[in-house]
This record gives structure tokens, C-alpha cells and sequence, in this order.
């Protein structure tokens, strides 16, 4: 699994909290100094001046521009002489596993948008969702906020987007190839460990740190991902299945496949013959 894999990893796996999302101008006396949100923001300027401070860095953002505001940063802002904002604006979180995504990945904070029809669609969208009274309309609003993260992402490009800890990617690198060519056996957390020479225990600490969850969670989750392909594309019975990703008792292994895909082995099956019936089988009966 290369880099440009594991961001893929970490996004795909991204869990968002949407607190709050309005579209206003800010008053002329709109300022704080030097606070420590535990919540991200993310602004997108319409029109107006002002600035904001990130960590150490200063930015005077201008209409186009998208700020990201991540949480656990001190942060400034304050309104300046001429017209203050307007701005579309969000508050939320974004997880992957227990951790904070901004502790994971490095991302600029100010992006150039420019002119852009679907970003204003997004904002207005995940707004009216966010203030409406409708019992469905928060998750809309979610899952907007999904599509305004996916939108940010494409704009930013994905070489932009870079690990906050290289060298602990770098070790993780080798041992995520290791468990994906060694799927279908059991792997032990005192091997992964041996292989990047750390203590079974700090191991741990640094894969969950890195990746989000515990590697035993990672590897089982992997492990009902090749049995979903196998399922979907061959015809090898489901206890065969369950023997090639490592599982040698079958209700542990169906007890697990039900838990992270919400079926059983035969039923998801089923489910993808139906969905796809032209696929054609990878490996024919033995």
C-alpha cells in the first residue's frame, strides 16, 4: 500500500459531525484572539476583508478563498477597516477512528476556489439543511459536508495532502503490505511488531495513531474485505472462503462477516449476484 493508498484509507474512512453551517456578514467588531477551538471551521469568502490568524501563520483571505480552520490550533480573527464579511461557514469534526483528522494530515489552510457555482451549491445546500426542522434534513446536512470535504480535497489535488509523521508512514507502509499479502493466514500483533523492531504494545499505540484503529480491527476489517471479492467473484463455497482469509471456525467467521457488513456470507452474495450479474468468476470451482 503506497502513500496516495493510505490518505485514500484514512479519508474513505472519515467520520464528520456537523454542529453548525449559516451563511452571514459578520459584524464590524467580529474578533477573538488567540483561542483554542476544539471544532474545525471551514470558510468560504463571498465578498468583504478581514483576517485570520492559524497557529503562527497570518492569512487575509479574499472572496474566493477557502479557509480552513482546524481544531486544536490557536487561531485568531478579527474584522478590518472597509467592508467586513461575508461568508458561508461551517463548525464540525472530522475522525478517523478516535483521531483527529488534522493531527493525521497536513492540508493548507487557505485555498484558492475562485469563481465556483458548486461550491456555492454545496454550502447553500448543507445551510438549508442544517437550519431546517425537517427529520431528515440534519443527516442531509452531513452528508453535504461529506460532499463540501470531497469537493475541498479534488481542489486541493492529492499531491498537496502529506502525513504529519513521514517516517511512522513510512514504517507503517511496509507492515500494511505485509498484511495485505499475508490476508489469508492469522497474523499476529508480535510479528507485525518484530517487523518494524517496537514493542508489541507501543506498536499498537503507533498504528492506531496512524491509521485510526487498532491493527487487530484493521486487519479483521481487510480480512471480510477479500471475503467479500472472493463471495462476489468466484464460486468457491463459503467455508472455503472463510479458509483463505485466515478464519478456520465458521461461526466466529460469519458472526464477524455479519458484524462489519450488516449480512451473512450467503446473503451478501446473493446480493451481489443480483446486483451483478454479468461478473465473471476469477477462479473456477476446484
Amino acid at each position: 500500500m503506497n502513500t496516495q493508498s493510505l490518505l485514500g484509507y484514512h479519508l474513505s474512512n472519515m467520520k464528520v459531525e456537523l454542529f453548525t453551517a449559516q451563511y452571514d456578514a459578520v459584524s464590524p467588531g467580529w474578533r477573538d484572539i488567540d483561542y483554542t477551538p476544539d471544532y474545525s471551521k471551514l470558510y468560504y469568502i463571498v465578498e468583504g476583508t478581514g483576517w485570520v490568524k492559524i497557529g503562527d501563520e497570518q492569512y487575509y483571505p479574499q472572496p474566493g478563498q477557502l479557509v480552513l480552520m482546524p481544531e486544536g490550533v490557536k487561531q485568531s480573527y478579527s474584522a478590518t477597516a472597509g467592508q467586513p464579511y461575508t461568508k458561508y461557514w461551517c463548525h464540525f469534526s472530522a475522525k478517523v477512528g478516535d483521531i483527529n483528522l488534522f493531527k493525521l494530515l497536513n492540508m493548507p489552510f487557505l485555498l484558492n476556489a475562485g469563481p465556483d457555482k458548486r461550491l456555492d451549491a454545496i454550502f447553500a445546500e448543507m445551510v438549508r439543511y442544517a437550519n431546517s426542522d425537517e427529520m431528515y434534513a440534519k443527516l442531509l446536512a452531513k452528508a453535504k459536508l461529506m460532499e463540501l470535504f470531497s469537493h475541498y480535497i479534488r481542489l486541493l489535488g492529492e499531491n498537496v495532502v502529506s502525513f504529519t509523521n513521514p517516517a511512522a508512514v513510512e514504517r507503517l507502509d511496509d507492515i500494511l503490505v505485509y498484511i495485505h499479502a499475508n490476508i489469508g493466514r492469522e497474523i499476529t500483533i508480535h510479528e507485525l511488531a518484530e517487523r518494524v523492531c517496537l514493542h508489541p504494545n507501543y506498536f499498537i499505540r503507533m498504528f492506531k495513531e496512524q491509521v485510526g484503529v487498532p491493527p487487530i480491527q484493521y486487519i479483521m476489517r481487510h480480512k471480510i474485505e477479500k471475503a467479500k471479492e472472493l463471495l462476489a467473484q468466484t464460486s468457491f463455497s463459503v467455508s472455503e472462503i472463510a479458509d483463505r482469509v485466515g478464519f478456520h471456525d465458521m461461526f466466529y467467521f460469519s458472526r464477524q462477516f455479519k458484524k462489519i457488513s450488516g449480512m451473512p456470507p450467503s446473503d451478501f452474495r446473493k446480493q451481489a449476484r443480483r446486483e451483478f450479474p454479468e461478473q465473471q468468476l476469477m477462479f473456477p470451482p476446484e
